[in-house]
C-alpha cells in the first residue's frame, strides 16, 4: 500500500494534542513499536551508461504500526555500526511530517528539493553513507525512548534488505536477521530492486526448512551421487553467454533443491545457494536445469524450466584449463564434472546409458548435442542444440559394451586375471583443508602384480553398502608393476592435489568397519577390510593413509586385513600409517607410487 503523508503546516500543526518536545523529544507521543524499520537500500547499482554512486540514492523505509496518524517531528534517527566500530554514530532529527496508520514512509539521503519520486522525506547527508559491507544499525528514538532498532546485513548492490512480508511489520520480529531477505522481484529503478513506500514482497528462507501444501517441514537434501550432472552449455550461439549458459542434472532419488549450492571448483567466488521459503521438491527421474538467467525471454529456454541461477561463467575448457561445475550441500560435493572441449552452439551431453556420478567423471562419456532447442537468433540466425530438461540423445561414438577406445582404435577391454590386482593403500580420513572435504579427498591405490596390462574399464568398486562401476569410452590401462589411483574426485584443487587419478568411485570410505572391493561383474577380484583406521600411538591418524608394507605386495593372504582394533601386529597385519606428504601437504601417503617400508 502507498502511504498517505501530510506536512504539518500552519493551522494543521496547531491541531496536534501530543506532548511538547521536552516531554520525550518528539511532537507526538510515541512508544516502542509504533514505528517499525522495514527496508534498507544501501548500495545503488548503476544503470546502463550511468554511475553507481550512492549519493541521493540510499533510502530507509519505516512503517506506522499504530492505529492513528503519527507526527514524526522530533523523531531522531541514529545510524552506526552494529558493534560500535571506530566511527561515531550519526543522527538526524526529523522535521514535521505525518504518517497515516498502516502506511510506509521512505526516507532518503537527499535534500527535499532533489528527492527521487519514490522517496517521501530527505535527511540529506546527516546519517552518513549506509554501509555496503559488514552491516549497520538504525535506531528510531524519542528522547530516551527507543521506538525501534534494526540491523541491516548482507548488502548486495542494487538490492534492498527487506523485512519479511510473511506477517505484518513488528518491532520485535525485525530484530532477527532470519526475518530479513534480499529484494529480487520488484524493480523500482533500472537494475535496482526494492519496494520503497509499499508492502515488501519477499519471504526469507530459513535454513533447513521449507513450506509445502501442508505447512513447514524440514528440507530433504540429496545424498552424494543422487543428483547427476548430465549436460552443460558453456557457449550458446543464439543468445549471449551472460544469459544463455546453463547446465542440467538428473535426480536419481526424491529430495529438495533448497540449500543446494552451485559453484566452480577453480574460482574464488562463494557458491550460489538456492534459497526459497517454499519446498523445491524433485522426484526420481526429474531433470533439473540451472542457468545464468531465469528469464525465458532472454535465456532461450522454455518458460519455468530453470530451478536455480548462478553468476559464474561456464568456460569452454581446454586440456590445460578445463571447464568445471559442481553441486554442493553444506560443503559436501553432490556431483561435479569437468570438460576439456566444447563446441559453440552445442551442449555437451552425457550418454543416457551412463547416468551416474562416476561415469560422468570421464569426458569421453560426453558428446555434442544434436537436437535443436529454442529460437534462432534474429540477427545472426545462429541456433542452439541440446535437450535441457529432457533425456539426452545417445552418443553414437561411444564404444559398445566390452570395448574401449585406444587412441582412436576400438579394442576389447582386458580384465585383470585372478590375483593380478592388489589394493595397496587407501585414505579414509583426510585431514582438514582449505578446499575440499572427505567427499573429494578420499582415494585408494592398486597395483598390477602381473606381467601384462589390464584395464579398469567396467570394473566395479564397492564398499559394504554401496558400489559404483567405472565406465569410460577410452581405455584406462594399468601396465605390469604399475600403480593405479582410484579417487573420489579428479579435480586437483579439490582432491588434495593428488597425482592424476585413473578412475573414480562414488561412495564414502569410513573410519571404522570399512571395506573396499574390486569386482568384475559378480566376481570379487580383491578385498580389503578394516574395523578401525590404524591409530599409531605417536602420531595423529587424521590425514594419514593406510599403507601395505611393500614386502607384502604379493601376499594376498595378509593384505585383506587392513587393521583390527588400534594396534599393529607385524606378522598378521602388515599395514602402517603413511608418513610422506603429497600434493597440498595436508595429507600423508604415497598415492600412485611405491609405499614406504612399515616399521
Amino acid at each position: 500500500m502507498r502511504l498517505l503523508v501530510g506536512l504539518a503546516l500552519g493551522g494543521i500543526a496547531a491541531l496536534g494534542c501530543g506532548p511538547s518536545d521536552n516531554e520525550g523529544g518528539c511532537k507526538d507521543k510515541l512508544i516502542a513499536g509504533d514505528l517499525v524499520i522495514t527496508e534498507v537500500f544501501a548500495d545503488y547499482a548503476a544503470t546502463t551508461g550511468g554511475t553507481g554512486t550512492d549519493e541521493g540514492k540510499e533510502w530507509i523505509e519505516i512503517y506506522n504500526a499504530s492505529d492513528r496518524p503519527v507526527d514524526l517531528e522530533g523523531v531522531t534517527i541514529t545510524h552506526g555500526r552494529i558493534t560500535g566500530g571506530t566511527t561515531a554514530p550519526k543522527t538526524h532529527k526529523m522535521g514535521a511530517i505525518t504518517m497515516a496508520p498502516g502506511t510506509y514512509l521512505t526516507l532518503g539521503n537527499s535534500t527535499a528539493d532533489l528527492l527521487p519520486a519514490y522517496v517521501d522525506y530527505g535527511y540529506s547527508n546527516e546519517l552518513g553513507d549506509l554501509f555496503n559491507t559488514d552491516g549497520g544499525k538504525l535506531d528510531l528514538t524519542c528522547g530516551s525512548t527507543v521506538i525501534d532498532s534494526a540491523n541491516y546485513e548482507g548488502v548486495k548492490s542494487g538490492h534492498s534488505r527487506q523485512f519479511t512480508a510473511a506477517q505484518p511489520p513488528d518491532y520485535t520480529l525485525n530484530d532477527d536477521q532470519l526475518n530479513w531477505c534480499e529484494a529480487a522481484d520488484t524493480e523500482f529503478e533500472a537494475n535496482n530492486f526494492g519496494t520503497p513506500g509499499q508492502d515488501n514482497d519477499c519471504r526469507p528462507s530459513v535454513a533447513g526448512q521449507c513450506a509445502d501444501g501442508s505447512g513447514t517441514r524440514n528440507t530433504v537434501p540429496p545424498m552424494a551421487g543422487q543428483l547427476v550432472i548430465t549436460e552443460v552449455m558453456p557457449s550458446p550461439g543464439a543468445v549471449s553467454d551472460t544469459v544463455g549458459e546453463w547446465f542440467e542434472a538428473k535426480a536419481l532419488a526424491s529430495f529438495d533443491l533448497n540449500g543446494l549450492a552451485l559453484d566452480r571448483t577453480t574460482d574464488t567466488a562463494n557458491p550460489r545457494v538456492i534459497e526459497s521459503p517454499d519446498c523445491l521438491h524433485v522426484n526420481a527421474g526429474d531433470y533439473v536445469v540451472f542457468a545464468r538467467s531465469a528469464d525465458a525471454a532472454a535465456n532461450n529456454l522454455p518458460a519455468g524450466l530453470v530451478k536455480g541461477t548462478f553468476t559464474f561463467t561456464l568456460v569452454s575448457g581446454s586440456p590445460t584449463t578445463p571447464g568445471d561445475v559442481q553441486i554442493l550441500y553444506n560443503d559436501q560435493v553432490i556431483d561435479a564434472v569437468t570438460w576439456t572441449k566444447t563446441t559453440t552452439e552445442k551442449a555437451l551431453q552425457l550418454d543416457p546409458d551412463l547416468t551416474d556420478a562416476t561415469s560422468n567423471d570421464s569426458p569421453s562419456n560426453f558428446c555434442d548435442a544434436t537436437t535443436e532447442y529454442g529460437a534462432a537468433s534474429m540477427t545472426t540466425g545462429r541456433r542452439d542444440f541440446g535437450t535441457p530438461g529432457a533425456a539426452n540423445t545417445q552418443c553414437t561414438l561411444l564404444p559398445p559394451a566390452g570395448m574401449c577406445d585406444m587412441g582412436g582404435t576400438l579394442r576389447a577391454i582386458v580384465k585383470p586375471a585372478a590375483n593380478q590386482l592388489q589394493i595397496t593403500e587407501f585414505l579414509a580420513n583426510p585431514g582438514a583443508a582449505a578446499v575440499g572435504t572427505d567427499a573429494t579427498r578420499e582415494w585408494f591405490e592398486l597395483v598390477n602384480t602381473g606381467g601384462t596390462a589390464f584395464d579398469l574399464n567396467e570394473l566395479t568398486f564397492a564398499s559394504a553398502t554401496s558400489m559404483s562401476t567405472f565406465n569410460s569410452g577410452s581405455c584406462v590401462s594399468i601396465g605390469p608393476g604399475a600403480f593405479g589411483l582410484v579417487a573420489r574426485s579428479t579435480d586437483g584443487t579439490n582432491n588434495g592435489m593428488l597425482p592424476a587419478p585413473d578412475a573414480t568411485f562414488g561412495f564414502s570410505l569410513v573410519d571404522s568397519s570399512g571395506r573396499i572391493e574390486v569386482r568384475d561383474g559378480v566376481t570379487v577380484l580383491e578385498t580389503v577390510v578394516w574395523t578401525s583406521v590404524f591409530t599409531p600411538t605417536t602420531a595423529d591418524p587424521v590425514g594419514r593413509s593406510r599403507q601395505l608394507d611393500p614386502d607384502e605386495n604379493l601376499n594376498f593372504a595378509t593384505n585383506g586385513d587392513a587393521g583390527v582394533g588400534g594396534t599393529m601386529t607385524p606378522s598378521t597385519q602388515p599395514w602402517c600409517a603413511g608418513t610422506t606428504t603429497y600434493g597440498d601437504n595436508t595429507n600423508k601417503g604415497t598415492p600412485k607410487a611405491a609405499n614406504a617400508q612399515c616399521p
